[in-house]
């Protein structure tokens, strides 16, 4: 698989690390929204599983598109991850052609995106608490991993932000980081499940 490849979401898993490893840069966008898919993913399977055990069949359609969104935004960060995973190629070919600008952009736009994706599975989960029946702990595990995967997406984009201090840059960027971060702020991952 060559750097212009962006399709690393059909690796079989142990291809996809060992592609992020053998990179010579780090590959932290794709690794990041590929974690989220997978966090959603682990959120969408408790969801699924505790729709099969409520009684109310208000609260099973309730609890079934909340695995549905849960599904789309998975393939949504997939398709982030894909997209990541070939940016760095696309940055060289703008730069090339007198555009960094662009390039730069799309490297910051992405980590935004893998924010906003993120936070709201995170909030779909925690808002589906109540109604969990089975599985809750690992709810709470695949909300604290898609919390981590938030923050370090906003690290992604803050790092960009050094990196490229241009003015159009900080200015486009910098108020969508800091309301990302008061979003971020409403996701409440819990230390223990004991």
């Amino acid at each position: 698989m060559s750097d212009s490849t962006p399709d690393l979401s059909s690796l079989p898993l142990t291809q996809f690390s060992g592609h992020v490893a053998a990179q010579g840069h780090a590959m932290a966008g794709a690794t990041i929204a590929a974690s989220a898919a997978l966090a959603c993913g682990l959120g969408e399977a408790c969801v699924r599983i505790s729709a099969n055990r409520l009684q109310d069949a208000g609260m099973q359609r309730s609890a079934a598109s909340v695995a549905d969104r849960l599904a789309q935004l998975r393939l949504e960060l997939l398709a982030l991850a894909d997209e990541d995973g070939g940016a760095i190629t696309a940055f060289a070919a703008l730069r090339e052609a007198g555009q960094t600008l662009q390039g730069q952009e799309l490297l910051c736009r992405l980590p935004v995106n893998m924010v906003e994706l993120a936070v709201e599975a995170a909030m779909l989960l925690q808002d589906f608490r109540p109604l969990a029946v089975a599985a809750e702990d690992d709810l709470e595990m695949a909300i604290r991993l898609l919390d981590g995967c938030a923050r370090a997406a906003t690290l992604l984009l803050d790092s960009n932000l050094r990196i490229w201090p241009e003015e159009d840059l900080l200015n486009g960027f910098e108020p969508q980081l800091a309301g990302l971060r008061r979003r971020l702020g409403r996701v409440q991952p819990v230390e223990s499940v004991r």
